[in-house]
């Protein structure tokens, strides 16, 4: 940061913690705003070049591989797949050996059933402070929502969806769903020359709660996977002739033990 730029103040955790879970307890889902979730990590400027710790992370997105295995045939879908394991014993994150990723049919009709090849997540990725900040940060969201501190498995989906050549990109293709776990959670990196992309929220019976636009690098959604279901409206490239894509970081909770 050169020295006449003034650091804008960092958010106050506790603060933000408490509003987050307030709202997973009163309406099953929550909101973060970019500018407030990166005040809480230390962004203070995702599209500032001289953010580097953001930029490093970001630029992972360009990394990411196909996804081969789309039921649909498509081909706009890019992605990794890694896991961690959250203590609340001693606030620490371990990463996981990595393995195939697998969703039963029941909560994914397209692609559920069979174990799935994804490319591990890169040391880049899985080292990066702004990730370290996160999960840590959304460790203590939800245990103040449920009231007391539990061990998590945290599984972590970094996407890019494209959609370019009047072919749209599906950012969930199986349509409304739930991923079989405790809270689910999405942030946007990017969007680059899209349109649609709308997050709609429903009830276990279907009935909408809410539909959210993630616009802004770090805008958030959280919502309890138990007591909700989900699905994203297709992209579109609004300029075919320039690349069009929506970067996502997927962030799925899965409770293990719990601690009084």
């Amino acid at each position: 940061m050169t020295a006449h730029q003034i650091q804008p103040p960092l958010a106050q955790p506790t603060i933000v913690t408490e509003a987050s879970a307030a709202d997973l307890i009163a309406q099953d889902y929550a909101v973060i705003p970019g500018r407030v979730l990166g005040s809480v990590l230390g962004v203070y400027d995702t599209a500032a070049e001289n953010d580097a710790e953001w930029q490093s992370f970001a630029a992972c997105w360009d990394r990411l591989t196909q996804d081969t295995y789309m039921g649909d045939n498509g081909r706009y879908r890019y992605r990794r797949y890694g896991r961690f394991e959250y203590r609340a014993e001693d606030d620490s994150l371990h990463l996981l050996p990595h393995q195939p990723y697998m969703q039963p049919l029941s909560v994914n009709s397209l692609n559920g059933g069979f174990q799935r090849y994804f490319d591990p997540l890169e040391q880049t990725f899985v080292a990066s402070p702004i990730l370290e900040r996160l999960l840590l940060t959304m460790a203590r969201i939800y245990a103040a929502a449920d009231g007391y501190e539990s061990n998590w498995c945290i599984r972590l989906h970094p996407y890019r969806i494209t959609g370019s050549n009047g072919v749209p990109g599906k950012p969930t293709p199986e349509g409304l769903h739930r991923d079989g776990v405790t809270y689910i959670a999405s942030m946007m990196v990017a969007r680059r020359n899209i349109a649609g992309g709308t997050t709609r929220l429903t009830t276990n019976d279907g009935e909408t709660l809410a539909s959210v636009m993630l616009t802004d690098a770090m805008d958030m959604v959280l919502s309890d996977d138990e007591r909700t279901m989900h699905e994203v409206s297709e992209i579109y490239a609004l300029d075919n002739e320039r690349p069009s894509y929506r970067d996502v970081l997927v962030i799925a909770f899965e409770r293990m033990e719990a601690f009084d």
